[in-house]
């Protein structure tokens, strides 16, 4: 008797702590649908193949009042880039392409110089080539139907930003030309063969790719906050038109302006099951399916923060795979803790719902010292901290001394000139800086700062070349 009270003791115990950890997810993630403005919000929890958690909140269609649930369907932006990482390398399996092949392989058409370019190169975003999302007038036509050849002629025309496998830049015109192979090579539609090659044999019945005119069940609408600052976004991106502080349909966008690159529409119970196929040869076998949490190596030797499709962290130790899928109207993520087997995910119908961070945070509940305050650590180099300090002054004025970077990440220096100043400004002046950790990474040194700000408190991760280049730069959330 004795031993079996033992028994339902423990149990009882274990039950209270994952009736807490999903009290905890439910408090948070109501309390960020209020802070963020955010209709509805489904999300995902599996560990060990698992599934802990599997819900939605609030609303899937304000106008409706249709509920949000595990089964809703969102549009899931530029997570699709695992799936279309996936269906190249199911190609890749079956020997019909070429990790290391020529672009022009397979679209021979393509410009000459993009003849260095390579499958590989694409895949981890290494290819140099412009994104055509950064070229006008895209997001002035974003309601109009285009073909990926239409859309990449711009692109095609532009000068490549640096030598193929140099440097890095992430640019959806990559996955367009991925889609455009997997075309090629499977005489098949893009969506045909995912859907044949992958949603079928994984039971993904409600994963798609999105059109407005097909009746899909349980479809999410996506929504656009309006806010005070409003006005400093064109209105042909927010659907403006005098009202503030308001929630609004988001404006509509053409599927084919996302396609191979951010078009796929699912649930979360979808994507359970597509992070349960990543576990098993079911899809890929071992081996290949490693390859898409397998940092890119630039020319330079300087490892990247992206794989096939995936992006690449580090949390407090733990190794984060996965992708987050921003654009209007939706803000998702799927972020795989490959450590401890958990996965998280996170789907909003919402432009500024900060996914990312929710998926995070919801880690917390799951692993304890993701949740603990971090202490800081003695900075025994404080010509680093010096040297982040400036780096962070200077791009919140919208400069950044190229000199200071690596030549794997000229790329990043234009980056920080471009959104420094609102990223940076809106946190207010920085207030401390904090180690974190110190690490050396193969040929470069890896550091993690707390950043405290007026308004707000970030964790940056920062990379540098043993010549002290700086070779990343990457911010999150605290």
């Amino acid at each position: 008797m004795k031993w079996c009270a033992m028994i339902s003791t423990s149990l009882l115990v274990l039950a209270a702590h994952c009736w807490g950890q999903a009290e905890r997810v439910d408090a948070f993630v109501r309390e960020q649908m209020q802070t963020w403005h955010i209709p509805g919000v489904s999300i995902g929890v599996v560990r060990d193949g698992k599934v802990l958690l599997a819900k939605g909140y609030g609303f899937a269609n304000l106008e409706l009042g249709a509920s949000a649930t595990a089964d809703t369907v969102y549009e899931i932006l530029s997570i699709t880039k695992q799936f279309t990482a996936a269906a190249i390398l199911v190609l890749v399996e079956e020997g019909k392409i070429g990790l290391d092949d020529t672009l022009a392989k397979y679209l021979p058409d393509s410009p000459a110089s993009w003849k260095d370019v390579t499958v590989r190169h694409l895949l981890t975003h290494t290819s140099g080539i412009m994104d055509f999302t950064d070229i006008p007038p895209y997001f002035e036509q974003l309601r109009l139907d285009a073909t990926p050849d239409e859309l990449l002629k711009a692109a095609k025309k532009r000068p490549l930003h640096f030598t193929p496998g140099s440097q890095w830049r992430y640019s959806n015109s990559n996955y367009y030309l991925l889609g455009q192979i997997i075309e090629k090579v499977s005489a098949k539609k893009y969506e045909e063969f995912l859907r044949e090659r992958i949603f079928q044999p994984l039971e993904m019945k409600a994963t798609r790719m999105t059109d407005y005119r097909d009746i899909i069940p349980d479809r999410a609408a996506g929504y656009n906050w309006l806010g005070e600052d409003v006005e400093q976004t064109p209105a042909f991106i927010t659907g403006f038109h005098g009202n503030k502080n308001v929630m609004q349909n988001a404006i509509c966008i053409s599927p084919s302006r996302k396609w191979a690159a951010g078009a796929i529409a699912s649930s979360v119970n979808d994507l359970v099951k597509w992070d349960q196929a990543l576990h098993t040869e079911k899809l890929l076998k071992k081996a290949t399916r490693e390859q898409m949490w397998t940092a890119a190596v630039l020319s330079t030797g300087e490892k990247t923060s992206y794989g096939f499709g995936n992006e690449l962290r580090n949390m407090r130790g733990h190794e984060i795979v996965g992708h987050q899928g921003g654009g209007m109207a939706f803000d998702c993520t799927l972020y795989r803790f490959v450590d401890v087997n958990l996965t998280v995910i996170v789907l909003c119908n919402q432009t500024t719902a900060p996914s990312r961070t929710m998926a995070a945070k919801i880690a917390s509940f799951y692993l304890p010292d993701l949740g603990e305050p971090e202490k800081g650590i003695e900075d025994k180099e404080p010509n680093v901290t010096a040297l982040l300090r400036s780096i962070l002054t200077d791009a919140a004025q919208g400069t950044a001394d190229a000199s200071l970077f690596s030549p794997g990440a000229q790329e990043m220096v234009n980056f920080i000139r471009k959104v420094g100043p609102e990223f940076l400004q809106r946190a207010g002046d920085l207030q401390s800086l904090t180690l974190l950790e110190r690490r050396i990474d193969g040929n470069q040194r890896g550091y993690r700062y707390r950043a405290k700000f007026q308004n707000k408190t970030v964790v940056w991760a920062f990379a540098l070349t043993l010549d002290g280049k700086i070779s990343g730069l990457q911010p999150t959330d605290e």
